[in-house]
């Protein structure tokens, strides 16, 4: 998840730097945010002023970030998941999710350029609800990647050495806390990361990059190179793993650009409304965190360390 910060950095200069490529309109455009404000915490709403959603923001991603960097250690020798270390990905998720409206912002500035640009102008506030408005989940895109990480868990369900009723204690930072207490903890934090992941990386990649690529080159050609270069992000998983497995990898890296391919179909076939890819990201993503901590404790999505009944 660290690579999305990479990613949309990379994408954010690459807006700028192909924005010649789009026609000048002589009325006056949008007011461009500073680019210092895209690398400081909170910096997005500080700099217009919005104070209350800086501080809210700035205080989430840093306390993620000091968090992480304080039980690093501890969370890494217990776990060998690239995901092992959940408070500083939560805090970098919120430092995603701010940035987005840096990206809203180059966004406008393009169409301001370019009319006959088409992307999702959708709001803050409908972005931040997309994946639990009804007529976003109750889609073909958002049942079909429901259905497939529940056949995922179905298959783990097979090599399951140890059930839920097994689990004892589960590692939470730097101690052990029961069981009724971890599903709360772990399914909260797979609520956050899951819904992090669907508006953030969904925003960036179905409703930034793909749409820029659409306007460059077509729409055949964007919606492949844009699930190419979400596919490719994967690639950092082997930077994060105590022992990297390029097979999987290289697995992971496959799905995640097919997934991306039928995403972005999706969202070129509404017109470009990216709510219910939103909502089908989130869930994905929040079915398989929950489900593999139910289905296979002791190889969850996290890699948080549980201890077993016997």
């Amino acid at each position: 998840m660290k690579r999305y910060i990479i990613v949309s950095i990379i994408l954010f200069a690459f807006s700028n730097g192909f924005s010649q490529e789009f026609d000048t309109m002589d009325n006056e455009k949008p007011e461009e945010l500073p680019g210092w404000t895209y690398f400081v915490p909170g910096a997005s709403y500080f700099y217009q002023g919005k104070i209350g959603k800086g501080s809210i923001f700035s205080a989430l991603e840093l306390s993620g970030v000091y968090l992480g960097l304080r039980y690093n250690n501890t969370l890494k020798n217990n776990s060998s998941s690239p995901y092992y270390n959940y408070p500083l990905f939560l805090g970098i998720k919120a430092f995603e999710t701010e940035k987005l409206h840096n990206i809203s912002n180059q966004l406008k500035i393009l169409k301001h350029k370019a009319p006959d640009f088409k992307y999702d102008n959708i709001t803050e506030k409908e972005l931040y609800l997309a994946p639990f408005k009804p007529k976003n989940v109750i889609t073909p895109i958002t049942g079909g990647m429901a259905l497939l990480a529940g056949i995922t868990l179905g298959i783990d369900k097979y090599t399951e050495e140890h059930s839920i009723a097994e689990v004892d204690r589960m590692q939470f930072m730097d101690r052990y806390i029961n069981r009724n207490k971890a599903l709360g903890v772990y399914g909260a934090t797979s609520l956050a990361m899951g819904w992090g992941a669907g508006v953030t990386e969904e925003y960036v990649f179905r409703n930034y990059t793909m749409p820029i690529l659409d306007y460059m080159f077509g729409q055949k050609k964007g919606v492949i190179f844009s699930s190419v270069l979400f596919g490719a992000g994967h690639f950092q998983n082997l930077l994060f793993a105590e022992n990297p497995n390029f097979g999987r990898t290289m697995l992971q890296v496959t799905e995640a650009t097919v997934m991306g391919y039928f995403l972005g179909r999706d969202v070129q076939s509404r017109g470009y409304e990216i709510g219910p890819a939103v909502a089908a990201h989130a869930w994905y993503d929040i079915i398989l965190m929950m489900g593999s901590f139910l289905i296979k404790p002791e190889e969850n999505y996290l890699g948080v360390n549980v201890s077993f009944t016997f």
